[in-house]
């Protein structure tokens, strides 16, 4: 309730985005914002910057966009709590109306760092005044608005970031590259928390998560015909050794092993047809050897793990063009035990 009342943006933040930067509020927003949210999640803070940037896609200006979006939901909270005369418990009751459309909004992971599970119902009394200097009864219970402002703060931020860049031609620069992957070609990011408590932020569309989403599958059955193509894996050319800037594909494999002890994986190399076969199986059989190296690297038993070139055979695409070629050089993993 403090931090509310005390927000010195509740009334001079204008309702207009684009003029408020116009008037060189932006500054004092972030900086403001920022006291903030230091004050309601302290040292939890770096690690929901970084989740919530690599659910959106802006993980470079996260920080910042966090600050602006404290700023307005503190401005809007405040005005309601001063047009409704709300004391603490009436604040409280007010969030807690909102709670189960949160928790639908609330991304996977959060409730790792945040005790989103053990928040019970607190149901406040609307009727009841603010009185600086005297508390109501129970007050608002620790866990409640942490969570509840990261929900509000994740989608109230993201169309705010938006809306300036339509409005504000002002800061343009800045939004350009963090508001790309937030167009309609951006890829769905998910963020999935494993019983290991290690957090992975993955496209939809890769391999971690068909991986995932086959070891959890009780009804797809282990065989020898469903691979899942890594996606982002490259070597050095004309070699067998992995490009260091590529590796976070298998950094995130081992750490799926991991958590899924009971697993046992086979990593398979192709090339396309150039060249000659035996050169060709024999460069895919070290490749895979190469991941297989990588992820006992990585503490996973040599036990667990298998590897095989095939060279040009089993292509999926066409070797006649240079498309057709680039996705038949691949790595891809199957599941042997699950």
């Amino acid at each position: 309730m403090t931090l509310i009342n005390n927000n010195t943006h509740n009334d001079e933040f204008s309702s207009d985005l684009a003029e408020s930067f116009r008037n060189g509020q932006a500054a004092g927003m972030i900086s403001s914002g920022g006291k903030i949210l230091r004050s309601v999640f302290g040292d939890k803070l770096g690690m929901l910057e970084d989740l919530i940037g690599n659910i959106s896609g802006i993980k470079a200006n996260s920080s910042a966009l966090l600050g602006l979006a404290t700023s307005l939901l503190t401005g809007v909270l405040g005005k309601k709590v001063k047009e409704q005369g709300l004391g603490v418990s009436g604040f409280a009751s007010l969030l807690m109306k909102q709670k189960e459309a949160v928790k639908e909004v609330l991304p996977a992971g959060i409730g790792s760092i945040l005790s989103v599970d053990s928040l019970g119902n607190f149901a406040g009394d609307m009727n009841a005044k603010y009185v600086p200097g005297k508390g109501e009864g129970k007050g608002i219970p620790g866990g409640l608005l942490p969570w509840l402002l990261l929900a509000l703060l994740i989608l109230g931020g993201l169309y705010f970031w938006k809306s300036c860049q339509n409005k504000a031609s002002e800061v343009a620069t800045v939004a350009e590259d963090s508001t790309e992957t937030l167009s309609d070609s951006a890829e769905t990011m998910i963020l999935k928390t494993l019983s290991t408590g290690v957090h992975l932020s993955f496209p939809e569309q890769s391999i971690e998560n068909e991986l995932i989403s086959f070891i959890e599958n009780k009804e797809k059955a282990v065989d020898k015909e469903t691979w899942f193509n890594f996606r982002k894996l490259t070597f050095e050319s004309g070699s067998a050794v992995i490009d260091s800037s590529s590796e976070k594909e298998v950094d995130n494999i081992a750490e799926i092993l991991k958590a899924y002890p009971q697993v046992s994986i086979k990593v398979g190399g192709y090339t396309d047809n150039t060249g000659s076969n035996e050169v060709n199986t024999r460069l895919s059989a070290e490749r895979a050897a190469n991941v297989v190296a990588g992820l006992i690297q990585r503490s996973i038993s040599s036990d667990r793990l298998e590897s095989e070139g095939y060279g040009p055979l089993h292509p999926v695409a066409d070797n006649a063009t240079e498309e057709g070629r680039n996705q038949n050089r691949r790595i891809a993993v199957r599941v042997t035990a699950k």
